[in-house]
């Protein structure tokens, strides 16, 4: 199993994406701070006078050959899978989940401009946004998280919350 902060700094999850299992990816760590998740929350009045809250999340991955992992092994993947993982996952534009060492925030989409690719002759940058419009939540225990199953949207006509629908 893929553990943000060990194996990787942070992992991504889609259904429909590597089996559905996390696949863990490096950040840019050249900061003095070290690798960072920025979250950006905002409420935006909408036409009626309410306001919806939106939260983005951005992130820098950092995609090379033999780079070290937060513990200091070397990353299984090299730079050429790390990469076509990020589109794969990013051509989902919905349903995607973020993995980060303190937890992960689900029901993420990358739309409009989501992406910036800065490629060295060594190492790949690519500095990601997605969004979350709804509620802001606190994250969600990474272990839970991959352990859980869901509940079938098409075929549940109950009342869906995190107590019934999240955890099994």
């Amino acid at each position: 199993m893929t553990t943000p902060g060990v194996d990787c700094h942070i992992a991504l999850s889609h259904p429909q994406v590597n089996g559905g299992a996390p696949f863990g990816f490096l950040l840019d760590d050249s900061k003095d701070a070290g690798p960072a998740v920025s979250i950006q929350r905002e409420a935006v009045k909408q036409d009626d006078g309410s306001y919806a809250d939106n939260q983005k999340y951005f992130f820098t991955v950092l995609l090379g050959d033999g780079l070290p992992n937060p513990d200091n092994t070397t990353h299984r993947e090299s730079a050429a899978e790390m990469y076509a993982a990020l589109l794969r996952f990013l051509g989902q534009h919905s349903g995607l989940s973020l993995l980060t060492p303190t937890g992960s925030f689900s029901g993420l989409f990358a739309a409009g401009h989501y992406a910036t690719e800065i490629h060295y002759p060594d190492v790949t940058l690519v500095t990601v946004q997605m969004s979350n419009t709804g509620s802001a939540f606190e994250p969600v225990d990474v272990t839970r998280f991959v352990q859980s199953l869901w509940v079938d949207g098409s075929t549940y006509t109950g009342q869906m919350a995190w107590s019934n629908t999240y955890w099994r």
